[in-house]
């Protein structure tokens, strides 16, 4: 019992602290000639064994050689390859050009996905910028009567959802959605005996309910700037026109919105921008599905590009394939650039109506 002694028979116990460091060493020294030399294993220390170079290259065929087994492997699209399709990890860097968009344009397994996503992108977008500007132009002509009771705090409420954050919103709009326990469902089921839209299995009612969430999330930002711009138009205007006797629909339509689209145009251009990216809501809502079945990439009916984008650089399966995600995104990149070259020419050409106005 006690305490080893630190020397005995002429060998030196090695302090803990120092045992990596001497180990280290131990494994770099090399015994023998210096062509056919040998080391102590690394693995299991005791056992000396002669080490060489597993892979053999040879320059002028540009090939490796598994020097064990014979086999030769050789450089396809950044990974060396042999003909029975084993690779060596990890592979190497190895420029490609555009054959990531000449996949995108040309493979139809590819292609098909990607333009159906892009058409539900757009129609996504301007959706989202059509039913929240309508709804919040209706909510601000309707509360821009001075005489309405209660008119200021009831225009403080519909603000309400501009103040919760999306990540916050879309998990609670997917709980009153829920087709068994869902308020909206079950009041639906009420109504209908029994029925309610299969808001997250089927394509349709789940870009329906995801327009919904859209509705109530992006309703208050257009029902501010409207009420905004409806304070700034002039009443000479609509004095004139109940001389001519203009009912409220010509109002409405000659006067009120052609005057609104001057002031809150560049703005719906720039939510169109905005939504055409808005990757929380259809992320958190059911992560781009239902899926679509039977495509070469992992796409649900109800992504957009951006989703799409993620899904194909991180997720998993048939996913990861980041050199494919990269060129779709310099795509998305090329489509806001038109994007905001059209919000540049229409918010000039509105300024320059709005000083003949």
């Amino acid at each position: 019992e006690g305490e080893p002694p630190a020397e005995l028979d002429g060998f030196t116990q090695i302090p803990q602290n120092r045992l990596l460091v001497e180990l280290t060493a131990l494994s770099a020294l090399r015994f023998g000639v210096e062509d056919d030399s040998f080391q102590v294993s690394q693995q299991q220390f005791g056992v000396a064994a002669k080490y060489e170079q597993l892979y053999v290259y040879d320059p002028a065929a540009d090939t490796l050689t598994n020097r064990q087994t014979g086999v030769v492997y050789r450089p396809v699209n950044g990974t060396w390859t042999a003909d029975d399709g084993s690779t060596i990890q990890p592979g190497f860097m190895v420029t490609i050009g555009s054959y990531n968009y000449m996949r995108l344009f040309t493979d139809p397994a590819l292609r098909e996905p990607f333009v159906m996503v892009f058409i539900w992108t757009v129609l996504f977008a301007a959706l989202s910028v059509f039913i929240t500007f309508s709804l919040g132009t209706l909510l601000a002509i309707v509360f821009d009567v001075p005489e309405m009771p209660f008119r200021r705090v009831l225009r403080s409420l519909l603000l309400i959802p501009y103040a919760i954050p999306a990540f916050v919103s879309v998990p609670v709009w997917v709980g009153l959605l829920n087709p068994e326990f869902g308020v909206v469902s079950q009041a639906i089921k009420s109504v209908t005996g029994g029925w309610s839209p299969a808001w997250f299995a089927d394509p349709f009612w789940a870009k329906v309910g995801i327009l919904l969430i859209q509705l109530w999330l992006g309703m208050p930002y257009m029902f501010i700037i409207v009420t905004g711009a409806l304070q700034s138009l002039p009443t000479d205007v609509y004095e004139a026109a109940d001389l001519d006797g203009a009912n409220p629909w010509n109002k409405f339509y000659s006067i009120t919105l052609p005057l609104l689209l001057i002031t809150v145009g560049p703005l719906l251009v720039a939510s169109f921008a905005f939504n055409f990216n808005n990757f929380t809501v259809i992320q958190l809502y059911n992560n781009g599905g239902p899926p679509m079945i039977g495509t070469a990439s992992p796409v649900g009916h109800t992504d957009i590009l951006a989703t799409y984008t993620y899904r194909i650089a991180f997720a998993s399966g048939r996913g990861a394939d980041q050199g494919y995600a990269a060129a779709i995104t310099v795509i998305i990149f090329l489509i806001l650039v038109v994007i905001t070259f059209f919000q540049f020419r229409y918010t000039n050409m509105l300024e320059e109506r709005s000083e003949n106005v």
